[in-house]
């Protein structure tokens, strides 16, 4: 669950002090303050701080497009704040990429309405009621549901091999040690004719 911003921007998960940490999105370019290397195609790099669309750095300000394919790498990313006051909902967010519909700040607890997906948070803080906040991540729930189902299955056919194996090698020592197939069907709820098509070919 991330706050969001009226310009779409969302938070990174971190508050303190300074309010809100804005998310860098993978897909974003450099931004303002950040310290960045510029690799030309003559292997000549420049490094320096990214500002308006230049770096500025040792060797003066080098525009971001010098002549030349020109590949730009964020060494440093600066970060950047957002007072609480400035979040205007929350929404529900996977690692997948998944995103749930945002759930809107209201300021007046009695404009608050869950249904119309309108939560309060009247002070100078954004940090949600635990009953909203549980509102908020039941969709993120839903959403990992099924993958949470297929785990159990992962789970369950580990376990399952795990004790195939474990049946196989104890059928080998009992065997190895003398005992005949139709014991070995008996403690395995077989046929001793069954107990030798499964396991005397492995034997």
């Amino acid at each position: 669950m991330v706050p969001v911003f009226v310009d779409g921007a969302q938070g990174a998960g971190t508050t303190s002090a300074r309010g809100v940490l804005v998310a860098r999105r993978p897909d974003d370019g450099p931004r303002d303050g950040d310290r960045v290397r510029l690799a030309y195609s003559d292997d000549c790099t420049v490094e320096g701080v990214w500002q308006d669309g230049a770096v500025i750095g040792g060797d003066g300000i080098v525009p971001g497009e010098t002549g030349g394919p020109v590949h730009c790498e964020v060494i440093e990313e600066a970060e950047e704040w957002r007072p609480d006051a400035e979040v205007v909902g929350w929404v529900a967010c996977c690692t997948c990429g998944w995103r749930g519909i945002p759930w809107v700040r209201v300021t007046v607890w009695e404009l608050a309405d869950p249904a119309a997906r309108r939560l309060a948070v009247a002070g100078p803080w954004a940090d949600l009621e635990a009953a909203d906040e549980t509102r908020v991540m039941r969709e993120w729930r839903r959403h990992i549901a099924g993958w949470q189902a297929l785990e159990d299955v992962e789970e369950a056919a580990a376990r399952q091999a795990a004790a195939t194996q474990a049946l196989d090698e104890a059928v080998r020592t009992a065997v190895a040690a003398g005992a005949s197939w139709a014991d070995v069907g008996r403690a395995t709820g077989l046929t001793g004719r069954v107990a030798i098509e499964r396991w005397s070919a492995g034997g």
